[in-house]
Parts: C-alpha cells; structure tokens; sequence
C-alpha cells in the first residue's frame, strides 16, 4: 500500500535518465558511373530503374538524368549485362569543425 501511495503524492519527483537526440544523419553522396566504351545501348538500366534517374541520350545511351532522385539501390548496375555501369553510395564525411547543419 505505501508504493500506491508513493505513486500518488505529487512531491515525489522520479529521477530518469536524461533522453539523448539522435546525431542527425549524414547525407549520402551518390556516384553513378556509366562507362560508353563497354555500353551497347539496350536500355535495360533505364528500363529498371525505379526512380527515372536514368534516360536514353540521342545516341542510344544511357545518361544521368536526376541524380537526385537516386535511391542506390543498384538496380540498373544488377541488370547491365555488360557491367556498363557502377552505383557508389556512402555518407559523406563532415570536415573537422564543419557542422552538418547545412541540410
């Protein structure tokens, strides 16, 4: 009885640990390679790719259309039968002293 007690009296302060923020996440930097001399233009990576971020140029290759719209996932380098093309995707580094505060 005296805890239901304790519970009730509103003096009683509980000490709790104190809630860390989440360190905000590093935006990631996106590398889309595509290498014409082993490219026989068959449009598979652009056919693939879930966010548009690849398109056909006048030539019948594939070229960067929206970089920004890149998940990496990797789709078009899975599908490139003539392994034409590389997705590189990492955090990008802060400087020392730099804050990641400009997102």
């Amino acid at each position: 009885m005296k805890a239901e007690e304790a519970s009730r009296d509103p003096e009683r302060v509980e000490e709790t640990a104190p809630v860390e923020e989440p360190k905000p996440r590093r935006p990631r930097v996106r590398r889309i390679d595509i290498f014409r001399a082993w490219c026989k233009g068959c449009g598979i990576c652009v056919a693939f790719c879930p966010r548009g971020v690849l398109a056909i140029d006048e030539d019948g290759y594939p070229f960067v259309k929206d970089l920004e719209a890149c998940t990496g996932c990797g789709w078009c380098e899975i599908r490139c039968p003539d392994f034409a093309i590389t997705v590189e995707s990492r955090r990008r580094r802060s400087k020392a002293g730099e804050s990641n505060e400009k997102e």
